[in-house]
């Protein structure tokens, strides 16, 4: 299927590693410039050489704090300006999940903040910053990277956080729809990223078991038979950035391998 995204100008952030480096990879087979975002110099300037040795295309770095209100509108203006323009945004940037507590008498107050500041707000002012570049071009899509903890009880910080981007998702959909604006999200589940396998050989040990059987563990819930990989949610975000996409807005795909056993209507 041809995407229609040839030349259209898209910013990734957290797009040194994981999803949104994957997401970065398949926006630039399918023909756009890519600006990715993130806060080590180092990381990004590592992956836009990946990402040209892979892909041949053209490849933006702009680094950028996503708790820090100025410096998103900068890195937005930035990016813009350096591709002559701004048409999809893929929101991503946020904390990994796990590592801390997220139970009622575990959870630090500090954490949720953060999650909010850094994610909500993150993709909130991303939205704001890049809209102004896609009114004037009549074309634009926006996928924010959400989780299926939002559909899940048990992480209190990680849930909230997740659904909030859900509420935010609908909200800019109805509000920019007439724009020829769309806004969507995703919902990763367990996804085999560079930090995830780092921690499954973490888990694996603990468990007294090998890294290949903690995996098979880990995917016994999934309908697939196996973990989701960044390529697996990248192809969803580049179809949602595309053209025949044009009639899809406000609305949440989960990319989980089929994950549980709950039923959304």
């Amino acid at each position: 299927m041809d995407l229609g995204i040839d030349g259209r100008r898209a910013l990734v952030t957290g797009g040194s590693r994981g999803i949104g480096l994957a997401v970065a990879r398949r926006l630039l087979v399918e023909g756009a410039t890519v600006a990715v975002s993130g806060r080590d110099e180092g990381a990004l300037a590592a992956a836009a050489a990946e990402l040209r040795r892979a892909t041949g295309g053209s490849v933006v770095t702009v680094a950028a704090d996503m708790a820090d209100r100025a410096r998103i509108e900068g890195m937005v203006a930035e990016a813009a300006a350096a591709m002559g323009g701004l048409e999809i945004l893929v929101n991503n940037a946020a904390r990994p999940s796990g590592g801390e507590p997220e139970d009622l008498r575990g959870i630090d107050d500090d954490l949720v903040v953060e999650d909010f500041r850094v994610k909500f707000l993150g993709y909130l002012r991303c939205a704001r910053a890049a809209v102004p570049s896609m009114e004037a071009a009549g074309w634009g899509r926006i996928v924010n990277v959400g989780g299926i903890a939002a559909r899940m009880a048990g992480s209190l910080s990680a849930g909230a956080r997740n659904l909030a981007i859900v509420h935010l998702t609908r909200t800019l959909a109805g509000e920019l729809g007439r724009s020829g604006i769309t806004v969507n999200a995703v919902h990763p589940g367990l996804t085999l990223t560079e930090g995830v396998r780092e921690r499954l050989a973490g888990w694996a040990e603990a468990a007294g078991v090998g890294p290949e059987d903690m995996a098979a563990r880990l995917a016994a819930d999934v309908a697939i038979g196996r973990l989701p990989v960044p390529e697996d949610v990248a192809a969803v975000v580049a179809f949602l950035a595309s053209a025949p996409a044009s009639a899809v807005t406000g609305e949440v795909v989960a990319v989980s391998g089929g994950v549980g056993g709950a039923v959304h209507g």
